[in-house]
């Protein structure tokens, strides 16, 4: 008899475990930090928005927020607000490009399970290169001025004698 109830209560729990296993591992499961742009330690010369993708589905509670802040004094950098791209992924736009040097993106997110992920990394804002645009046109009058000279040069005017 005592058998039978080992046996059955084994069978039970086996049965829990089988059927629950699956569905509560992603209940259990903490979110983290998958993919971000811009990346942790990442040096970029344009930032035009931030986008966070989790490893577990989020919440969409009202909670959700992504902070940038420079990274020696905390001053924060205002950026637009916070929206959900999908259930798993968070963006912010940057309407105003930062000026070059270190800064930090915050985050705050509430994961399906409740469980609240408060955290951030660094990443590097470089100084723009220049405008294309101007090289560009830079180029070109050059190129022309050297046809010009290079065309006075063949034909030079003969004088009279």
């Amino acid at each position: 008899m005592r058998k039978r109830c080992v046996k059955q209560g084994l069978l039970g729990l086996s049965l829990c475990f089988l059927l629950l296993g699956p569905g509560a591992e992603n209940l259990s499961a903490h979110t983290q930090l998958a993919e971000s742009s811009p990346e942790k330690q990442e040096r970029v010369s344009n930032l035009t928005e931030i986008e966070l993708t989790f490893s577990s589905e989020l919440l969409d509670d009202g909670n959700a927020r992504i902070l940038l802040t420079t990274l020696h004094d905390g001053k924060e950098v205002p950026i637009g607000d916070t929206v959900f791209v999908s259930e798993y992924t968070i963006r912010a736009d940057v309407p105003t490009q930062p000026a070059p040097g270190q800064y930090v993106v915050r985050y705050r997110v509430t994961a399906i399970d409740g469980d609240v992920n408060d955290s951030g990394y660094a990443f590097e804002v470089l100084a723009s290169k220049g405008n294309d645009a101007t090289w560009i046109v830079l180029g070109v009058g050059i190129a022309v001025i050297a046809a010009a000279v290079a065309a006075l040069r063949k034909n030079p005017k003969k004088e009279k004698e």
